[in-house]
């Protein structure tokens, strides 16, 4: 098992024209990652706003969800430059990536499909904290991140639907995750 590990998290375009879009149709507007051991101790972090392309305009929703705003993607770098920019990060590092759930790496696959472009972090193993966090500790009821925390009496550091700090969040809860958990994820991944 790799000693290190990138927790992920995205921030997406919701509820265009009064619907809530398909995640074929949703697009990255927050990369946040953190850098760190199985410990949940944070060496590292990337953080970057993406320019949508396709629904470049925030709806009212989203900016009250996120707090992004219009004017802090409108000079944010396109999703395949943002990419690149993570790949440079992650350059030259043994780890593997992990998010809570799998939404993150479906909108990232789905996104990197759609504009026909394959990403060096898309390629790392990829883990689905959230579940590895509920069999380790047989629950069922708390599914997000907020829940989860409240359930170890951990409180919420930073703006809860902001990416760097639901990664920074989801850090902490490594060490609630039994390693044995993550290594089966990973032997189901080969």
């Amino acid at each position: 098992m790799p000693n290190s590990i990138i927790v992920c998290d995205l921030e997406a375009t919701c509820w265009v024209d009064g619907e809530s879009p398909s995640i074929e149709e949703m697009e990255t507007i927050e990369i946040g990652c953190a850098l760190c051991n199985l410990d949940g101790h944070i060496f590292d972090e990337f953080s970057t706003f993406v320019l949508p392309t396709k629904n470049p305009i925030l709806s009212v929703f989203c900016t009250k969800l996120t707090t992004i705003t219009q004017k802090d993607i409108e000079h944010a770098p396109r999703f395949d430059d943002a990419m690149a920019m993570l790949d440079g990060w992650v350059a030259g590092r043994e780890c593997i990536w992990g998010s809570w759930g799998n939404f993150d790496r479906n909108l990232l696959l789905s996104q990197q499909q759609r504009i026909g472009c394959e990403f060096q972090f898309t390629r790392l193993p990829h883990i689905n904290l959230k579940k590895a966090w509920r069999r380790t500790t047989k629950q069922r009821r708390h599914n997000d991140l907020q829940s989860a925390l409240r359930f170890h009496k951990i409180q919420f550091e930073g703006t809860p639907h902001r990416a760097i700090s639901d990664a920074r969040n989801t850090a902490r809860l490594l060490t609630k995750i039994a390693p044995s958990e993550i290594d089966l994820q990973l032997s189901e991944r080969l």
